[in-house]
């Protein structure tokens, strides 16, 4: 459609929600007047639909007043539903979606997922510390997430660019997954798990706050899963087993985590180490062979420092480090498997710091700066050994970034944020956005967005050309996107709140995996560009008790620029539903979400079918006093279906579980 049909189109949904909503209001009794943030109870937050976040602009700020569209789900959200994993709970957001090559699991952002990406264009951050590693760029959200997901207090989910503020990879969205604090676990914690497919795990954690002010978190997670018997077609002969991946698909994982505060200082570290057998025969390895399978780790630490000042200033500082390990093996022979051994050590350096200027300004404004001392990359055969391509680096580079809040007029925030960041290699990136957020009532909210980020190309990409020794070897550049969105929400009372977004994105310089035509060898290069356009409308009853509930609709059209198609893995409609109510009035709640996809393309321009995923979940809590109880069914009418994978893959598409169970205990102490 041409520019004016789809701002047209989106002005029609936002108005058909607000204007019979403004009509509704009218008959709704007036909502508690707007309170700070230090005053609000919970029974008030949950009556207004007030969620505070702190990711938005590195500080605490009621999500209405946030310069993005924002969703944040709860620890209470997480136990009723069942999610296992993060990517269980990012699916269920308005906008994205989750694909899996039974491996890893990718993100997908408002229509915009290839196939074997690796989620760089995603910021990930754990307690505000970014966990994007330093050689792909990628942020884990399946099982090798490094959190077990019932220590999570909140996700908040701050969509579009963000690189004014976090620089790199704050491309699409920035999560940031909050930890529950010591004091909200208050003790010990022992929970076993029983799921389908030979999966079983246990964790133990402890919390507590001390009467000194000390606030310490303890946790460790084993998981072990023997996984399915998989068939595919693909590989239907004798000589490949007929297709039958037999106990190939099994996977197992190791999580620590340690968070302490005291007074302005905080600490936190974690670890994750999972091993994923590979039952796809991917990168022509060989098929139905239990050698082959990769071993991810990531440790990361960090050491804070904050402290409120006078005249509502603050200061902030953070010191950290991590290391990243992928030990890929792939069998093609009799002798030991192929490997590929990656090694990412680094650290860095966070400062922040916010000021109010007089009575209508707040200004936010930082530094960081990042060592990467270690990027190895090697791909070898290590019996007998012959080195087939070695890779290593380091680099640096520091941003800047200020960010001020205008009140213009009582009703009436501008945004106006800019960084400026220095890349080894590429040198600068200047990323600007800018907001405006009207407010004329405390029921009704609308945002005017726009935005710049960029991604930069990650040391595996700029690697790449080199260690398969490509014909071609272009000067890779970062990736840009400009982002214009209109957002509007309204609390028509009862519980109840509406919302509406139509945005449009323009993605340049896009870093692509090519083949040349001449040589046959295979390089990347800045060479796509990406034009998506879409709306999300939105419904959420809370009314703090009884039924309660959301419902989703996204409409987008994600389109490569160039051939004027629509992009492999991007859904045109997605559906999102979650449903929650009391049993009989006691503590225990019974939940369903549900997810609808239409259909996507493959990279061979085949089609994944549309489909619904329904989940259902029964969760009680503190049963005989000490023990939470829960049981899911995932998938509950086992609907068939399959995600698009990369062409590492014999396979365009690659099916999914069917229906699988799972039952979890925890016992407080």
């Amino acid at each position: 459609m041409p520019n004016r049909q789809w701002w047209s189109a989106s002005a029609f949904l936002i108005g058909s929600l607000l204007i019979p909503a403004s009509l509704a209001v009218a008959q709704q009794p007036t909502p508690p007047p707007k309170h700070a943030v230090d005053t609000l109870t919970g029974d008030l937050e949950q009556l207004m639909q007030i969620e505070i976040v702190v990711a938005g602009s590195k500080r605490a700020q009621e999500s209405r007043d946030v310069a993005s569209s924002v969703s944040v789900v709860s620890a209470a959200d997480i136990q009723e539903h069942g999610y296992r994993t993060l990517a269980d709970i990012l699916r269920t957001l308005p906008g994205f979606y989750v694909s899996n090559d039974r491996n890893y699991s990718y993100v997908g952002v408002r229509g915009f997922s290839r196939p074997g990406d690796w989620n760089s264009r995603v910021l990930l951050l754990l307690n505000g510390l970014r966990t994007n590693e330093n050689v792909f760029d990628l942020a884990y959200v399946g099982e090798e997430f490094g959190l077990d997901v019932d220590l999570i207090e909140r996700v908040e989910v701050i969509r579009g660019p963000s690189s004014a503020i976090y620089g790199s990879n704050a491309f699409f969205a920035v999560i940031n997954v909050v930890t529950k604090s010591g004091g909200a676990l208050g003790g010990g914690e022992l929970s076993t798990t029983a799921a389908s497919f030979g999966t079983y795990s246990g964790r133990a954690s402890y919390g507590h706050s001390f009467a000194n002010g000390l606030d310490l978190v303890a946790s460790g997670t084993l998981s072990d899963g023997k996984g399915r018997n998989l068939y595919f077609p693909e590989f239907d002969a004798p000589a490949t087993n007929n297709g039958m991946a037999n106990g190939d698909d099994h996977e197992e994982f190791r999580k620590l985590l340690v968070t302490a505060s005291k007074g302005n200082f905080s600490f936190q570290a974690n670890n994750v180490s999972r091993e994923k057998g590979l039952p796809t025969g991917s990168y022509a390895s060989t098929f139905n062979d239990p050698r082959s399978r990769t071993t991810d780790g990531l440790s990361l630490a960090s050491l804070s420092y904050e402290r409120n000042l006078a005249n509502s200033a603050t200061f902030s500082t953070r010191v950290h480090a991590g290391r990243y390990v992928y030990d890929g093996e792939y069998a093609y022979t009799a002798f030991a498997p192929n490997k590929d051994f990656f090694v990412g050590e680094w650290w860095g350096l966070d400062i922040d710091a916010a000021r109010r200027i007089g009575s209508r300004q707040f200004l936010t404004y930082g530094a960081e700066y990042r060592d990467n001392f270690k990027m190895l990359q090697t791909n070898y055969d290590p019996e007998p050994y012959v080195l087939y391509s070695y890779a290593q680096d380091k680099s640096t580079r520091w941003g800047t970034f200020a960010q001020d809040e205008i009140r213009l007029a009582d009703p009436l925030m501008l945004y106006a944020g800019l960084r400026v960041d220095r890349y080894e290699g590429f040198g600068y990136a200047t990323t600007p956005r800018a907001a405006l957020i009207y407010t004329p009532s405390s029921t009704t909210t609308f945002k005017l967005l726009a935005g710049r980020a960029f991604r930069a190309p990650s040391d595996y990409e700029l690697q790449y050309n080199i260690a398969h020794q490509s014909t071609v070897k272009p000067q890779l550049e970062p990736e840009h996107i400009e982002t214009l969105e209109l957002t509007a929400q309204r609390l028509i009372g009862g519980g109840v709140e509406i919302s509406a977004s139509g945005f449009r994105n323009r993605l340049t310089d896009l870093l692509s995996r090519r083949t040349d035509t001449t040589s046959g060898s295979q390089y990347f290069g800045n060479v796509d560009e990406i034009h998506s356009r879409g709306v999300e409308l939105g419904l959420n009853v809370n009314r703090g008790h009884g039924l309660s509930g959301k419902l989703a609709y996204s409409f987008q059209r994600t389109e490569d620029r160039a051939i004027g198609i629509q992009l492999s893995n991007s859904p045109e409609q997605m559906v999102q539903m979650e449903l929650r109510s009391p049993i009989l009035g006691s503590a225990a709640t019974a939940s369903v979400d549900a997810q609808y996809m239409s259909a996507r393309t493959t990279l061979l321009g085949n089609v994944a079918g549309s489909h619904v995923l329904t989940n259902f979940s029964l969760f009680a809590p503190r049963t005989f006093g000490r023990f939470d109880l829960s049981a899911s069914v995932y998938n509950v009418f086992a609907a068939r279906y399959g995600d698009p994978v990369s062409n590492g893959f014999v396979q365009d598409l690659v099916q999914q579980d069917g229906r699988s169970f799972r039952v979890r205990t925890t016992l407080h102490y």
